[in-house]
Formats: structure tokens, C-alpha cells, sequence
């Protein structure tokens, strides 16, 4: 008898000492708190570190093209897609006003081939004077000051309805990111209304770029569409 309760002490002595394992806060990680706040990352009022406003417009000389652009921590965006008639870029006309809404769709590679090295020289002058093709790591600073992750897509989203399958958001600085889709090589386009994929100034391999691509566990980079939207960043 004493056998058996020395045998019952030490089991539960044992259970004791496993359910306070699982009590140590070791087992399921905590969620990160958010602590986005548009008011501070974003304030729609005031000045940007230009002597502008956080928001507002300007005019491509170019074309007489105006763009909205907006501030977020110290990034200052355009708020909509490139629309200039580039070399090698095209306009998706098989939908009424679709190239006036999404923008137009671009290759940034030399005669405006699928793989190949970056033209230089379109790289550096297709976006307005003063503006330039964001990189990945401004691309990756964008998310991580919109909270990161989904979160970030989210609030990039514009929050325009595109229908019952279409992509929308919060918009909450202004970026008012639409999902154009991209374009393929056979002139059709895909994941309109659903897709943002963007152009990055960064090469993936000597024949390819990284494209930004808003998918909905965050920003990802892969290798470039046929031709894709753009959106610019101040110098």
C-alpha cells in the first residue's frame, strides 16, 4: 500500500510539472501588438520633409499629366500608377477606360524584351523629373511603416470597389494602390482587378528584375512580368 501511494505521489508531481510547462508562455507566441497609427505615419495634413505637403498634387512636364502623391514616414509616393507613353509601354484598351484607371503597363528591358538587361536609360527617365522606379529595400521600408505583412496590403489597398472579386482595402495614407494586374505576352493581361504588381529599379539576374507584388500575406518580390504597372518615388 505505501508502494502504491508513493507510485500516485510522484504521477502527480509529474502532471503538476507539465501542465506548468505548458503554462510558461513557451508554447503559442504572442501576436505583436499594432501599433500603426495613420495620424502619425501618414498625417494628411502638414509638411513632408520637401517644404510640401504631406499631400497634394503635381504635373508631369512631359505630358501636362497630373498625379496625386502622398507622404508616408518619409517616403513620398505617387498615389496612383504612371500613365506616360513610355517607349515599349502599352495601354489596355479592351476594356473602356481601363489604361485612364489602372495606368499604363511597362517593360524597363532593353527593346522592350521579357528577359533582358535593364535599359538604363529608360530606367532612370520614365518616371517625372524628381521621381525615380523605387528599389526593393523602398518597397520593403513601405510595407514595414504600414505595419508589415497583411496588414500593410491591406492599408494599401485602395478602398474603390471592383466588384464581388475584385481587391480593396483601407487605403488608410493615401496610396490608393489598384489592383491593374499585368500584362502578357500574348496582349492580354491577368489578375485585373485582384493583383498589384509593381516594377522595382532592382535586377534579380542580368536578364531579369525583381517585381513587387501585393499578394495578401504581404509584399512579395519575384521575377518581373512581361510588363507590369509602376509607381513612382521622390528623389
Amino acid at each position: 500500500m505505501k508502494y502504491s501511494k508513493s507510485i500516485l505521489s510522484v504521477s502527480v508531481a509529474f502532471l503538476a510539472l507539465l501542465l506548468s510547462a505548458c503554462d510558461d508562455g513557451s508554447s503559442a507566441p504572442e501576436e505583436p501588438v499594432d501599433t500603426f497609427d495613420a495620424a502619425v505615419v501618414c498625417p494628411a495634413d502638414g509638411m513632408n520633409a520637401y517644404g510640401e505637403p504631406n499631400r497634394g498634387t503635381f504635373t508631369d512636364a512631359r505630358d501636362g499629366q497630373v498625379y496625386k502623391y502622398t507622404t508616408i514616414g518619409n517616403q513620398v509616393w505617387m498615389a496612383e500608377n504612371l500613365k506616360f507613353n513610355a517607349p515599349y509601354s502599352v495601354c489596355y484598351d479592351k476594356i473602356e477606360g481601363y489604361c485612364e484607371t489602372f495606368g499604363r503597363f511597362y517593360s524597363l528591358h532593353e527593346n522592350g524584351e521579357w528577359f533582358d538587361f535593364f535599359d538604363q536609360e529608360l530606367l532612370d527617365t520614365i518616371c517625372p523629373a524628381g521621381w525615380h522606379v523605387p528599389s526593393v529595400d523602398e518597397w520593403t521600408l513601405l510595407s514595414i511603416s504600414m505595419g508589415g505583412g497583411a496588414k500593410a496590403i491591406y492599408r494599401l489597398y485602395s478602398s474603390t470597389s471592383f466588384g464581388e472579386n475584385g481587391r480593396t482595402g483601407s487605403d488608410d495614407c493615401g496610396f490608393n494602390s489598384k489592383p491593374a494586374g499585368y500584362w502578357l505576352s500574348n496582349g492580354d493581361i491577368s489578375g485585373e482587378y485582384r493583383l498589384s504588381i509593381y516594377w522595382t529599379s532592382t535586377a534579380r539576374s542580368m536578364k531579369t528584375a525583381e517585381e513587387c507584388a501585393f499578394n495578401p500575406e504581404g509584399i512579395y518580390f519575384w521575377t518581373n512580368q512581361h510588363r507590369m504597372s509602376i509607381r513612382c518615388i521622390k528623389d
